[in-house]
């Protein structure tokens, strides 16, 4: 049985072993990730050039290309009946896993799976993502390789969250926002160790994708500041938009989940949805290509290209409804990209629109496209600090970072004001759990640690304060890497760790009802008015400064 000792070592201690299978893990998801990004492009290629060579006026050949796409849905579904698991983006499982709300127990096959139903799904013309799945495939990349090295609990789950830095990391050539997302969305804390974990397997996933897709950035946008234009009155466009954009992420999350109640509600055979989903997808890619797919192109197009505002309304509402449709299957897929298109188009609507009351040219629209993916993102997920940092690898944008910031800000905050949950929390709490994800033999009492967030529900409270859950004991507190044994009168503070001894069966129902009470409140007010008026401050002395 593992002690409170083993714990702070484990937690302290730096381990070579470790670290080299977290570089394995990056190198081995980085290779996988990179395979699924050019089987998704080459797909991608031969559906474009399959459907301009298609004639609408041959009878024959249509029918064929829609039984097509019938049997490659018919084929998916197969794959998520056998391995519900790999259903979805895989985020929500991940943060499951870690949880240890559900198992991965065909690992292997269930990889396999993944992977095969991504690449068709997306390939078909589907408006899902590639970084979910890729997230997820780095997980199983994790959990194997926690199984071949025979790692306990504290060890796999570093494994896990390396393996989805190195998923997104691989996915979108952004190691940083890998690394960020890993920690700010799904492990939910921070160490030094977990940190050198997360980087290594990043780092290394993307040094195999950069070697495959070159070192340029995601999109190719020429951006140049618009000097030209009252620092002040950017400030208040920034802030405006923010807060429209804001309500449209509430209306992405609104509308996902409603799609999936109602795709879920028809008493219809599963094949008989699934089958008229891909019908769907085989007419747009007739009459409107754009929306099919993730939607890279689509931005490209944005970025490039001057479109009629109510065109681009139409192309907004219709990826809307597609990708939560799209999504409703419960094909392996994500929604990441399609929220970033989606803000993009957002963006460019906003900027066509200034442009026009304020002529504040073609290059300052530019901007608005970039700033709707990372807002649309933040207000959508709830997760700032990625959404800044996965727009500025993905743009290269870097000159942007204060506009960018803002913006996020004022969206995750009007998002918090609207009372809206992030999008993979409310997924996670809709996926099916494991009834039971304990080994047979494994069936005794374990340790545990969870960190104590700043200003979270048990930041200076008293351990007789709290109701704790039944069989669970404080064994010990960790405090600046100094173990202390509790007392009933003893303040738990930011920063502590706390070490919990409870039966193993229960480990992810506690985790999962105590990381509420020990995390941050993210939607706090008062957290993100302090933000706001921070970066007030900053983009007032910058403006002062030049």
């Amino acid at each position: 049985m593992n002690n409170a000792k083993d714990t702070v070592e484990k937690l302290y201690k730096g381990n070579g072993k470790l670290y080299f299978a977290c570089l394995f893990v990056g190198l081995i998801t980085g290779a996988i990730v990179s395979c699924y990004r050019w089987g998704l492009e080459e797909i991608g290629i031969f559906r474009k050039a399959y459907f301009s060579d298609v004639s609408l006026n041959n009878p024959v050949s249509l029918l064929k290309v829609w039984l097509i796409f019938i049997a490659v849905g018919l084929i998916v579904n197969y794959l998520f009946k056998k391995f519900p698991k790999t259903s979805g983006s895989g985020i929500p499982q991940v943060k499951g896993l870690i949880l240890g709300r559900i198992n991965y127990n065909n690992w292997f096959f269930e990889l396999l799976a993944k992977f095969v139903a991504g690449v068709l799904g997306i390939g078909a013309g589907l408006s899902l993502g590639r970084e979910g799945p890729s997230v997820q495939l780095g997980s199983y990349v994790g959990y194997g390789i926690s199984k071949i090295f025979k790692k306990d609990t504290v060890e796999r789950n570093y494994l896990l969250t390396s393996g989805s830095s190195a998923g997104l990391s691989g996915a979108f050539g952004a190691p940083l926002a890998g690394v960020m997302f890993s920690i700010e969305e799904i492990h939910k804390y921070l160490s030094g160790k977990l940190l050198i974990c997360a980087f290594v397997s990043s780092i290394a996933a993307d040094f195999v994708g950069r070697r495959v897709f070159g070192v340029q950035t995601s999109f190719d946008i020429a951006i140049k500041y618009p000097l030209a234009i009252n620092p002040y009155f950017q400030f208040i466009l920034y802030i405006i938009f923010g807060i429209i954009i804001a309500f449209f992420g509430k209306l992405f999350t609104v509308t996902l989940i409603k799609c999936q109640d109602i795709f879920n509600g028809v008493k219809l055979a599963r094949e008989i949805k699934v089958s008229f989903v891909m019908t769907i997808s085989f007419i747009l890619c007739f009459v409107l290509p754009e929306v099919t797919g993730g939607g890279h192109n689509l931005v490209e197009s944005l970025i490039h290209g001057k479109t009629i505002i109510i065109t681009l309304i139409i192309i907004f509402i219709i990826k809307l409804l597609f990708t939560a449709i799209s999504y409703s299957t419960g094909f392996a897929g994500g929604i990441f990209l399609p929220m970033l298109v989606l803000g993009a188009i957002i963006g460019k609507i906003f900027g066509e629109t200034i442009d026009i009351f304020a002529q504040t040219g073609a290059d300052f629209t530019v901007h608005w496209i970039v700033l709707g993916m990372a807002a649309y993102f933040v207000a959508v997920v709830r997760a700032p600090i990625t959404g800044v940092i996965l727009i500025l690898e993905m743009t290269g944008s870097f000159h942007l970072l204060l506009a960018l910031t803002t913006v996020s800000v004022v969206s995750f905050y009007i998002t918090e004001l609207l009372g809206q949950q992030p999008v993979y929390d409310i997924l996670y709490d809709r996926m099916k759990k494991d009834d039971n994800v304990v080994d047979e033999e494994n069936q005794e009492k374990i340790t545990i640690e969870l960190p104590i967030m700043a200003e979270s529900l048990l930041d200076g409270k008293a351990v007789s304060e709290i109701i704790w859950p039944d069989e669970v004991l404080i064994i010990a507190i960790i405090r600046n890497g100094v173990e202390k044994i509790p007392k009933g009168r003893t303040v738990m503070m930011a920063g502590d760790i706390l070490v919990l001894l409870l039966p193993e069966k229960i480990v992810g129902e506690v985790k999962e009802k105590l990381m509420k009470h020990t995390s941050t409140d993210w939607t706090s007010r008062d957290f993100s008015c302090e933000v706001l008026k921070y970066y007030l401050v900053s983009f007032e002395y910058l403006v002062f400064k030049h």
